[in-house]
């Protein structure tokens, strides 16, 4: 199976905005199946944070993914913050998907 990991800037609406019509586009590649394993990510949390140049908040970008049923993350590349964890997140879903995992399960996979 594969995962997804659909990234926008949180410190841009219009990648905000391109991150639906992206989700629709891969979403009908695939056959418009809705249980693709995919997880949400805002990036450049250090800037939207430090910078105060945020866009997207924390609750708009959170309820797209809930109506996508998949999880959201914000991290950042710069400081590294989450960044491991959006990889874990997307395991997660992959597992889930291939029926390795039930929804409060963790994965034992590990990422070093």
């Amino acid at each position: 199976m594969h995962g997804y990991v659909l990234v926008f800037s949180l410190t841009s609406r219009q990648s905000f905005d391109r991150i639906k019509q992206i989700n629709e586009s891969l979403l009908s590649a695939l056959g418009n199946v809705t249980d693709v394993p995919r997880v949400l990510v805002g990036c450049m949390k250090d800037l939207a944070v430090m910078d105060n140049q945020r866009k997207i908040g924390t609750q708009e970008a959170q309820i797209l993914a809930t109506s996508w049923n998949v999880p959201y993350i914000e991290c950042s590349s710069k400081t590294g913050e989450n960044v491991v964890e959006v990889f874990h997140s997307l395991i997660r879903e992959i597992e889930k998907g291939d029926g390795l995992l039930s929804e409060n399960e963790e994965s034992s996979c590990s990422i070093l």
